[in-house]
């Protein structure tokens, strides 16, 4: 669940185009072998009243409470490319796949499904920092810039090409959360224009320059780890970045 997943679903909507479906991971690794599951178009937000969970920021972070208000289908997927996910883009005649923060590398059989295949919104500036957690290594390497990138989606890992490309300033101090917020309105806006440039075929691709490219994968238990080494800032800004995200530690006398 992320405003980055949710703005980019109301910008849709708000545009007017015709959303056929969501679909989010069931979770991690081990769950990718299970089977699509339709989710019910109240779901969420049965689920929440029922238990006293609602909150004001329930429908802002969690793309099946919009879809349950909009009255657009919500399904679970293990594997997304299974056999399941590509009759159902078919059967629901989907032009162009829009992802965003989904933890699975697409097959080319799911990308060949549609006629305009995929797109992603990556908060990096590709080719730096490909993988799943680029947010995270933006902060442990005190970078002082971060972007946003809209890419066609390729079997490999973050390498299609790049479609749209906005930079933007990582100040001191900024904490994690206001980053991905003002990610997620630059994703709104560039998802809408992007489905207009593709709908007027006026969208021109660039090919990334692989020499250039860094990797950011799920950071293990090493990487958790507050050096004091790299001076008060650099500390100061990753704590303030991933803190609430990850358990960071420090090594104090062993």
């Amino acid at each position: 669940e992320s405003v980055f997943s949710v703005r980019p679903l109301e910008a849709l909507l708000a545009a007017g185009h015709d959303v056929r479906f969501v679909m989010r991971p069931m979770g991690g690794v081990d769950t990718r072998q299970k089977p699509i599951l339709k989710r019910h178009r109240g779901f969420d937000v049965a689920v929440k009243r029922a238990l006293g969970l609602s909150r004001a920021d329930d429908a802002r972070r969690n793309p099946f409470i919009v879809a349950a208000q909009r009255d657009v289908p919500a399904y679970l997927v293990g594997d997304a490319s299974c056999a399941a996910s590509i009759e159902l883009l078919k059967k629901e005649k989907v032009d162009v796949v829009v992802v965003a923060f989904f933890n699975q590398l697409l097959k080319r059989p799911f990308l060949e499904a549609t006629p305009h295949g995929a797109v992603n919104l990556h908060p990096s500036l590709l080719p730096r920092y490909r993988g799943p957690a680029p947010l995270f290594w933006t902060f442990k390497d005190g970078a002082l810039e971060s972007g946003l990138t809209l890419h066609q989606i390729a079997p490999g890992e973050d390498d299609g090409d790049v479609l749209l490309q906005e930079a933007v300033e990582v100040p001191f101090g900024m904490p994690g959360e206001e980053l991905v917020d003002d990610l997620a309105e630059r994703a709104a806006r560039m998802t809408a224009s992007a489905l207009a440039g593709i709908e007027r075929g006026s969208l021109h691709a660039r090919a990334q320059d692989a020499a250039q490219a860094t990797r950011a994968p799920r950071p293990t238990s090493p990487d958790l780890l507050v050096e004091p080494r790299v001076g008060a800032r650099r500390v100061f800004s990753f704590v303030r970045g991933v803190g609430r995200w990850n358990p960071l530690y420090a090594d104090v006398g062993g």
